[in-house]
């Protein structure tokens, strides 16, 4: 921090206090600013005879003249702003419901959060211009400041810092307002950590529990009862000021921690709430219906002749069963008819399939290497194949809140199949019921789990093999997205068009180009994740191709599969890890299924708001019969995208394929 100036509101007392310290002995010169002059002065006189550069300031964050002021002086006396540290805030003040003026309990929304925010602008004007007055940098004419921005090799960038609570993220049922106001900084933080990154800047908040300070005795004194209730949660444990500036200090020179709200809990443990998981619920039975197509409904309710006698738009149905076991899926299967049941069991719905997916592992799924054993496998001969559908609500039974026509998506076994009967909690609701929303299921979720799981972090090179596949081309979508470099290999031709359109950076046409040195000569130091669906000797090759930490995430071994997916021997793999200090992690979809709904939302999010393209396979598969003509194409690596079956001879309109992207497909083939 030599050369580096950092202000401090707040920073007579406590957390402040000592951050002023820290920061003046790493070499940064300090405006110690409070509202306090006298002891501002003494802070900054410590600071001077410990051979450090300080000035002291009167600066009460509630005034805004004041406040501009402290920055305008410290731009004077230091000529930069490398850090700044939004410290100054008072806890509870006044009773919301029963004070009798408005102006005790605004007071503290007034310094907590008001004066934050616009300490926020005047830190990142004066970062970006030299002065809190200043233009913009990106306006004609703005200058920017000696220190602000990043230059090559990761130079310097300057960070603000807000004090938050970790009452902002935790409810405090005893300061509400209080808590509002450190939720309202959490919130400024997480919004503003984007917009601010990329004009140089990176924001973060430091969340402590209790600490203990002259506000918190203070607090204790006053209202003991308060107070005990305020700590009952942390069993009134406070933490030390050193503890929290400890973090405070790992926040300002971690150059990752870009709109970071870390939470110091009273145990001393550090944690990073993830504050955008939801959870879903059911809409009300009248919200949901009104939601529906009415052409959908009038689909689902159409059933079929032979069901005139039963409660329900059909009496039996049509499957794709598997009577034995082979990885040769037309020999392995047959199509029977199956009676439905008269009534609807509890908490289930009849659904009328309009598309099924077609996936690598249906063959590993015919040939029973799903079951633990093969010998596990004949006993449940006959089985249904099928991982993944489309379709629309026929029925539901009494007390399952899914209309008649509603869009949903399955992920169980027998999806190949014109009717079929599931439990509403593996049911899920979807905005649309067209062919991209099969995409979704096994090759998106596949996707974007998997790379969530591999950590993905901006600037890093990832590999996508079988890039123009079906989860292949979501991966490569998803890692543009996280801000990553993304090298794909295909066969070529169309598949390489593809792969450049949705924005690959390096198409590696392993017909064309040797794989391996393509990666050894354009990218020396090796790949960060390698999102691997081949194996064979492309695995080997990628194994080679993962730089120093780098990760390897198994989504499957394609290219072995048809031919009985034999064990492989991996020489000197063990060493080659250790030497690279390297993960390979194996991916199997099933154990995530915790996440399915969330990731899903997500992804069905980013196509509606046309982030995500998904390419469907242009070849036009119908009715079950031609399932096995789709297995057998997918197989032959000649499809491109996503390969589906439309089970139903007929669809409305509204769940039709885009027919642009359909001829946009075929037109590259």
């Amino acid at each position: 921090m030599h050369g580096k100036a950092a202000l401090i509101t707040g920073a007579a007392n406590g957390i402040g206090r000592a951050l002023a310290l820290q920061l003046a002995s790493a070499g940064a010169a300090v405006t110690v600013a409070d509202i306090d002059g006298a002891a501002a002065e003494k802070v900054a006189a410590e600071i001077s005879s410990r051979g450090g550069r300080a000035i002291a300031l009167p600066c009460d964050v509630s005034n805004s003249a004041q406040h501009l002021e402290a920055f305008r002086r410290h731009a004077q006396a230091w000529g930069r702003l490398d850090y700044a540290l939004l410290n100054a805030g008072i806890g509870e003040s006044g009773d919301l419901v029963w004070c009798k003026s408005p102006s005790a309990w605004q007071k503290t929304l007034d310094i907590d959060l008001r004066a934050v925010a616009e300490g926020v602008r005047l830190a990142a004007r004066t970062m970006l211009t030299g002065s809190p007055e200043g233009r913009r940098s990106d306006s004609p004419g703005g200058e920017r400041a000696a220190g602000a921005g990043t230059g090559p090799g990761g130079q310097h960038k300057p960070v603000i810092m807000i004090t938050a609570s970790a009452g902002g993220v935790f409810p405090m049922p005893v300061s509400p307002v209080y808590a509002a106001s450190k939720a309202g900084c959490v919130q400024l933080t997480r919004s503003l950590a984007e917009p601010l990154a990329r004009q140089g800047i990176r924001i973060c908040a430091l969340c402590p529990q209790f600490v203990d300070t002259a506000l918190v005795r203070d607090i204790q004194k006053a209202d003991a009862a308060t107070a005990a209730e305020l700590m009952r949660d942390t069993h009134s444990r406070l933490l030390s000021v050193d503890q929290v500036t400890q973090a405070g200090m790992a926040l300002l020179t971690d150059p990752s921690k870009v709109g970071t709200c870390l939470v110091v809990l009273a145990n001393g443990s550090w944690v990073e709430p993830q504050l955008a998981r939801f959870k879903s619920v059911a809409k009300p039975a009248s919200a949901a219906a009104a939601a529906v197509d009415p052409a959908l409904r009038a689909w689902a309710l159409a059933g079929d002749p032979g069901s005139a006698s039963s409660a329900l738009p059909a009496s039996s149905t049509r499957v794709i069963e598997v009577h034995r076991l082979s990885t040769d899926f037309r020999a392995a299967t047959r199509i029977v008819q199956r009676p439905l049941p008269a009534a609807l069991p509890d908490g289930s719905v009849l659904l009328r399939r309009l598309y099924a997916g077609i996936n690598a592992s249906d063959v590993n799924y015919s040939a029973g290497r799903y079951f633990g054993s093969k010998a596990a496998a004949e006993k449940r001969l006959p089985f249904e194949a099928g991982f993944e559908a489309v379709g629309v609500v026929a029925a539901a039974a009494p007390g399952v809140v899914l209309p008649v026509g509603q869009p949903v998506a399955t992920m169980t076994y027998g999806g190949f199949a014109e009717w079929a009967v599931v439990s509403a909690k593996h049911v899920f609701p979807l905005p649309q019921a067209t062919p991209e929303m099969v995409a979704l299921m096994t090759s998106g979720l596949t996707a974007s789990i998997a790379l969530d799981q591999a950590g993905l972090r901006k600037g890093q090179t990832v590999l996508v093999t079988a890039a123009a596949g079906g989860t292949g081309q979501l991966a490569v979508q998803l890692a543009l997205l996280a801000g990553c470099r993304v090298v794909g290999t295909c066969s070529g031709g169309a598949k390489a068009e593809l792969l450049r359109s949705l924005g690959c950076h390096r198409v590696i046409s392993y017909r064309e180009e040797d794989v391996k040195a393509v990666l050894k000569r354009e990218y020396p130091k090796g790949v960060d994740v390698v999102y691997e669906s081949v194996g064979g000797d492309m695995f080997d090759i990628c194994v080679g191709a993962l730089a120093p930490r780098g990760r390897l995430i198994i989504i499957g071994a394609m290219s072995q599969y048809a031919g009985g997916w034999e064990a492989r021997q991996y020489p000197g793999i063990a060493e080659k890890l250790l030497w690279k200090s390297a993960t390979l992690q194996g991916f199997f979809l099933l154990h995530y299924a915790r996440d399915w709904g969330r990731h899903l939302n997500k992804l069905a999010g980013l196509v509606a708001a046309g982030k995500l393209h998904v390419q469907m396979d242009p070849r036009r598969f119908v009715g079950l019969e031609s399932v096995a003509d789709a297995v057998e194409h997918l197989q032959s690596g000649r499809s491109m995208g996503k390969v589906f079956v439309q089970i139903a001879a007929e669809v409305p309109a509204a769940a039709a394929a885009r027919p642009a992207a359909i001829a946009a497909a075929r037109a590259r083939l």
